[in-house]
């Protein structure tokens, strides 16, 4: 039943349902027919949710209703999610990667469960069911495209993945990325829950790239050519990535400071980098050309085609004679241990052997994993260490002095006191250990 107390005035209804008595205001409703229509729909809405059996069931059919979330479908999710602004925006590999991800999963469900289409149809077991592909052969899709070259140049190249299995530092980048998509979404969807939050993470089992030796150092700077020079030189100086390097700018370099000031690619961070001799002497003889990059063939090179760079340089130190990659135990590729990469672990290492404090390497490379970490402190020997520890004073306590027999008291007393003579004579008449 409808009804409106004052000509004008709001309609509002009320009604009977199992015992129980409902009643409102008709939102929106001007005239009898509306109010009409408007009781209706609460009557249906009120039957249905009576006939729901459990929480979850009562929040999935009433979601609109209770959250104010609207209808998110998994095609427009990534691109909404990347709108949302967060405490720090990722760069354009970091934003690709996690394109690339969500499209694999997007891939997974338009394959697997064609039936979801909204981002609140997809359940915890459909995630654990995703996790679990890429555990046991990784990516859904194993057709992957790509482009090589620019311009009438290029050429797209199709190739066909085999299965493998991910590494658990990988299924976790994409759990954590999924999930990501699901959690800045979740107020406008509307959600419950995060399907991927529900799934532990794996215990890593990534290999660490490893620090060049003296030798290798020396067979590499014996051995660079035009291209891999200002690779190197950069890299075991600066502590700098390979994009950061390829990418460095003339306006982030201050020769008369010699001083170089970077916002890190992959971070965001801003580092400050003290240009040294050797460095110096390699910009000072760079030709500045129109380009606003310090090597603007590098530039080109990381910008259309990234992973180029990356394989000359290890088809380089390959034909060193430098072990670039190595066979892990329960993984079906072999992992890369050193590239230009390891210059990064290298500059730590060798930083600690020079003494430079550990919050200085920190400010210049940016960022320090743990592997990088061991490898400042890997030179400190045991040594080292105890020096070092004597060489500590927190509270410097008055020590007690230790309790001294007569004897030696008496004799402390008379070294001052007796001639030289005398000294001798008892020094010569002191038996010896050895006789």
């Amino acid at each position: 039943m409808v009804k409106q107390k004052r000509s004008g005035g709001a309609w509002y209804y009320e009604f009977m349902h199992r015992g129980k008595r409902f009643f409102g205001t008709c939102e929106g409703a001007t005239n009898k027919r509306d109010a009409e229509a408007y009781e209706r729909g609460i009557r249906d809405k009120v039957k249905q949710a009576a006939g729901l059996k459990s929480v979850k069931a009562l929040y999935e059919t009433f979601r609109e209703d209770l959250t104010g979330g609207k209808v998110i479908t998994l095609d427009e999710a990534f691109d909404l999610a990347e709108k949302k602004p967060r405490s720090r925006m990722p760069g354009d590999k970091h934003s690709k990667m996690k394109r690339k991800t969500w499209e694999d999963f997007l891939a997974f469900m338009h394959g697997e469960h064609p039936e979801a289409v909204n981002l609140a149809d997809v359940t915890d077991a459909h995630a654990q069911e995703y996790i679990a592909l890429l555990q046991t052969s990784g990516r859904y899709k194993k057709t992957t495209q790509y482009t090589i070259g620019k311009g009438k140049n290029a050429v797209t190249i199709t190739r066909q993945s085999k299965p493998i299995r991910y590494a658990a530092h990988t299924i976790n980048l994409y759990n954590t990325f999924c999930a990501e998509v699901f959690s800045l979404l979740a107020k406008d969807a509307g959600l419950q829950s995060n399907p991927f939050s529900s799934i532990r993470k794996a215990k890593s089992d990534r290999e660490t790239r490893e620090a060049f030796t003296p030798e290798e150092l020396k067979k590499i700077y014996d051995n660079l050519d035009s291209f891999t020079r200002p690779l190197f030189m950069f890299a075991v100086w600066t502590g700098l990535r390979e994009g950061d390097i390829c990418t460095i700018k003339w306006s982030e370099i201050d020769l008369d400071r010699r001083l170089i000031t970077r916002k890190t690619r992959k971070t965001g961070v801003k580092v400050q980098i003290p240009i040294s001799d050797q460095l110096y002497r390699l910009l000072i003889t760079t030709p500045h050309t129109d380009s606003e990059y310090v090597f603007p063939k590098h530039a080109d090179l990381y910008l259309t085609t990234q992973s180029a760079v990356s394989y000359r340089v290890k088809k380089f130190l390959n034909g060193l004679g430098i072990q670039t990659t190595r066979q892990v135990d329960g993984r079906t590729r072999v992992v890369s241990v050193k590239d230009l990469h390891s210059c990064r672990h290298t500059f730590c290492y060798y930083a600690g052997l020079a003494g430079i404090p550990l919050a200085v390497v920190q400010s210049i490379v940016g960022h320090m994993t743990p592997a990088m970490t061991e490898h400042y402190s890997a030179h400190a020997s045991l040594e080292d260490k105890r020096r070092g520890m004597e060489r500590l004073s927190f509270f410097n306590p008055a020590l007690p002095e230790p309790a001294e027999e007569p004897e030696r008291a008496k004799l402390r007393q008379l070294v001052n006191t007796l001639s030289l003579e005398q000294i001798r004579f008892i020094l010569d008449n002191i038996p010896d250990d050895n006789d």
